[in-house]
């Protein structure tokens, strides 16, 4: 075995790379640690206390201290507090302690400590995945089993059997603690591992093997679907991330299928896929423009069948002026050739506003603020007045567009949505005398 694990090794650990190994104390996690040495790999082993199973609990970990000291590997022990965890989160029990245990793995990384995380899944544990995934309904992606690196993750022992693993351990005089709960049936990869795959390899010998064979197969077939699956996204992934979506659903004939794959990786989940393919087909009675989908790790925004990361804007508060020469605004007077002569050459800002000087008479209030929902514009060349919302929507704005386009009041009348549009009040007429340009910095 530890010939085995070295060749592993070679192949996908940089040299000089410190491997952090999960150490539970069960068997697996014994093998794997003792064969990764023997292999001559850099570890440190990391041990958690769920404290979920008393006295049991801590019987593993001081296991786990005396087989470090043994093989004089250095060894981190973290304390969790388990029911903390789904109280703030409402994961299930075996999600929350998962959760955990790879959060800390990857600060563990993040903190110096170590290169790659190394756990002990077995080839037993990769046919019970394969099934718990083949009963949830799983594509490719989850009948491909778990993969043997996995980023930061890898899985040595991963074509190895657990009879192997543990006659490897006895081999080499070393010992391990059972957790009890494995041999209880309330869980379903526990029935799986302890009822139904012994009965189907009673039923149908060497069933075992085949499965594993065909999981190498569905894996070797699953990097080809994806790298298929990202020539053919690329299409539709533009230069700043975002996905159009609405280009996929048109064009596509498996577009369920590529939206699921493009989007899996970045949280989404299938019913999530599901909602946005209805937003933008219109088939959702609730589905509006400018919907926001959460994952664990980020917020998205789809508007007009382009999905793309929801960036937070900074709070823009009101702003009031006394005077409009103060930043972001600055004022300028013309005289009304001054502006005659920029209008025909074509000169006039779309970053300024050009008013009748009468706006300042009576010393008025400027404000400057985004949009509220009801604001309304008297607009420069028409008659009546529209809401600032559907210039917006005329103009096809994003959300976050919207929510960052700045607005210019005199009191209480909107005068400009800046660089957009500007109102009829105070427009430059025959009758103007001279002429003040608002320009934002």
């Amino acid at each position: 075995m530890i010939e085995e694990v070295r060749q592993f090794i070679n192949k996908n650990i940089p040299p000089s790379s410190t491997i952090i190994v999960g150490l539970s104390g069960g068997a697996d996690s014994v093998g794997l640690l003792a064969a990764l040495i023997g292999s001559g790999a850099n570890c440190v082993a990391a041990h958690c206390n769920f404290h979920l199973r008393g006295k049991e609990s801590d019987r593993d970990m001081d296991h786990c201290i005396s087989l470090c000291k043994r093989l004089e590997v250095p060894l981190i022990i973290k304390h969790f507090d388990v029911p903390a965890r789904q109280a703030a989160t409402s994961e299930s029990l075996e999600m929350a302690c998962r959760s955990l245990r790879y959060d800390w793995w990857n600060d563990l990384i993040n903190d110096g400590k170590g290169d790659f995380i190394a756990v002990g899944h077995h080839r037993e544990d990769n046919v019970e995945t394969f099934f718990l995934n083949l009963l949830r309904g799983s594509g490719i992606n989850g009948l491909k089993g778990m993969l043997p690196v996995n980023g930061n993750i890898i899985r040595p022992l991963l074509n190895i059997s657990r009879k192997n693993i543990e006659r490897f351990v006895t081999d080499k005089g070393l010992s391990w603690v059972d957790d009890h709960t494995n041999f209880e049936n309330e869980y379903k990869r526990n029935r799986l591992r302890n009822i139904i795959l012994p009965e189907l390899e009673r039923q149908f010998p060497g069933a075992t093997d085949a499965m594993v064979k065909s999981i190498g197969i569905l894996r070797d077939n699953y990097s080809l679907y994806r790298s298929a699956i990202c020539d053919k996204a690329a299409e539709y992934i533009r230069d700043n991330g975002d996905i159009d979506v609405s280009g996929i659903v048109r064009a596509e004939r498996y577009y369920q299928t590529m939206l699921y794959e493009l989007l899996a990786p970045k949280g989404f989940t299938s019913s999530q896929v599901d909602n946005i393919m209805r937003c933008v087909d219109g088939s959702s009675p609730g589905s509006f423009s400018g919907q926001i989908f959460s994952t664990p790790t980020s917020r998205f925004i789809l508007e007009r069948g382009i999905l793309s990361e929801y960036r937070e804007r900074a709070d823009i508060p009101e702003i009031r002026f006394c005077n409009l020469s103060s930043s972001p605004l600055s004022v300028t007077t013309l005289t009304k050739d001054e502006f005659l002569s920029l209008k025909k050459r074509g000169l006039l800002s779309a970053k300024s506003i050009y008013l009748d000087s009468d706006a300042l008479s009576g010393n008025p209030e400027w404000s400057l603020r985004t949009w509220h929902t009801g604001d309304r514009l008297y607009p420069f060349g028409m008659k009546g007045s529209r809401l600032v919302s559907d210039i917006f929507k005329d103009l096809k704005l994003s959300q976050t567009e919207k929510e960052s386009t700045l607005l210019l009041f005199r009191d209480k009348e909107l005068i400009w949505i800046v660089g957009i549009r500007a109102s009829r009040h105070f427009c430059v007429t025959e009758k103007t005398r001279s002429v003040i340009r608002i320009s934002m910095l």
